[in-house]
């Protein structure tokens, strides 16, 4: 038996989907905030300035025209939230070298908010699968998997749109599935059920 991945549609990882735009708007309030702020810094390079207003443009560029290409392309969307990283994190190194400390740590929690986020939607792109092999079922999450042995499993019921795994402790985890299984991926998962399930 070799191990498989089922591509399921997981609430968590849909609700961080969801949070893309509003999110990108919030960065792009935040950088035109940024760039304010600096500006008004003695010696402050005009040019960064009109950079961050460049970049927080493009934001909200993507946010109005390219709704569909957000969702479409998560990888385009992983971009833009890697731009809003690098834009706080260089704004965060800017006030603590001038020994703002206060705005600096300010702009630190900002800057690993959004890394935390990168992470989270980095994750929902590659992940949104229920790998079940030898050992047990890994089931994705945010922030970090859930992995089950088999012998903590009762019982794995598959449908033409749901996956339900029941464990000993009857916690019941249910998802739907992104698409329709075929025919040899269920004969895995039935070999694997009549190995690990024996009653």
């Amino acid at each position: 038996m070799s191990p498989i991945a089922v591509s399921v549609i997981h609430p968590d990882f849909q609700q961080v989907k969801k949070a893309g735009r509003p999110l990108h708007l919030l960065a792009a309030i935040l950088i035109v905030a940024n760039a304010f702020l600096y500006v008004q810094l003695p010696d402050a390079s005009r040019f960064y300035f009109w950079a961050q207003l460049l970049v927080a443009a493009d934001i909200l560029v993507l946010i109005v025209a390219g709704k569909d290409l957000m969702s479409d392309s998560p990888r385009f969307n992983l971009f833009f939230r890697l731009t809003e990283v690098i834009v706080f994190s260089t704004f965060c190194i800017l006030l603590l070298i001038r020994q703002d400390w206060i705005a600096g740590i300010i702009q630190a929690i900002v800057a690993g908010s959004f890394i935390y986020l990168f992470y989270n939607e980095k994750k929902t792109i590659d992940k949104e699968r229920i790998s079940i092999q030898h050992l047990g079922i890994n089931i994705p999450g945010i922030p970090n998997d859930i992995f089950i042995p088999w012998v903590e499993i009762t019982d794995v019921e598959i449908t033409n749109a749901e996956i339900i795994m029941i464990t000993r402790s009857e916690k019941i985890y249910r998802y739907e599935l992104n698409r329709e299984l075929s025919v040899d991926d269920l004969e895995i998962i039935s070999q694997y059920k009549g190995y690990y399930l024996k009653n």
